[in-house]
Formats: C-alpha cells, structure tokens, sequence
C-alpha cells in the first residue's frame, strides 16, 4: 500500500490538494457576511483556533524538506501572516470585523499544531532510528 504522502491525483499530491482545498474553504468561510443561525452555535474563538490548526497540521504534513527543523518557523510564520491579512480583510466584508482576540486564536491554533506534529515526529523518528527502521531520504 502507497502511504498517503505519496497518492497523487492529477499529478498533484492528494494531500496538496487537500490543503489547497481547506485553505480556500478557510478564506470563503471568514469572509461570508453572516453564519447562518441554522448551525449549532459554536464559539467564534473555538471555530478560529480549529481552523487555523487544521490549516497549520496540514502545512507541516505537505512540506518536505532536507531541512526537516526548519520548516517549523516557516510555517508559523506563513500562518500568523496570513491570520493578520485574514483579519484585515473581514473588515471589508459587511458584517464583519477585525478582532486582534481571533488572531491570537488562529495563533494559539498554529503553535499548538506545529509543536504537536513537531513532537510527535520526533518520538516517531526517535523510535525508529533506534530499530534501524529510518533512512535518512525517507525524512521528510
């Protein structure tokens, strides 16, 4: 079985377009005018920590790099800029607002998904590396 990093579609990796997918799905979603009142009712700072760490989770997964520990600040980075342009923009969608509160969410979000899949990768490679069961191209 081909591990999901490698599915392609189209000649695109699935999980690019995944990501690709999700983030469009982000932008239109912060942009609408109004959430319509027939979805449950859901804390806006919950919704912003949620999207934003799905979006950071899925940077961490599609990025491949010789450089594996320098990826990281590079996502947060890509992260917190995008949530203060995100917020900057909703202030011209009617309805909505800038909120320096739904930053610090989607940066709460992003912190805790690239320490998360930081972590969880090393303890995954350190496992493997004291079985032998790592090579050094496969690291991505």
């Amino acid at each position: 079985m081909q591990p999901v990093t490698k599915l392609r579609l189209l000649g695109f990796r699935l999980a690019v377009i995944a990501l690709a997918a999700y983030w469009i799905a982000i932008f239109v979603g912060t942009h609408l005018p109004k959430i319509p009142k027939t979805l449950p009712a859901v804390n806006d700072k919950v919704m912003h920590f949620t999207a934003f760490f799905g979006l950071a989770t899925l940077l961490c997964y599609c990025t491949t790099s010789p450089r594996v520990w320098r990826r990281f600040p590079i996502i947060v980075a890509m992260c917190l800029v995008y949530a203060c342009v995100d917020e900057l923009t909703q202030s011209f969608v009617r309805g909505r607002h800038s909120d320096v509160m739904d930053f610090l969410a989607d940066a709460a979000g992003t912190l805790t998904a690239v320490i998360l899949y930081a972590t969880v990768r090393w303890a995954w490679l350190g496992r493997h590396e004291r079985s032998g069961t790592v090579h050094s191209t496969s690291a991505t």
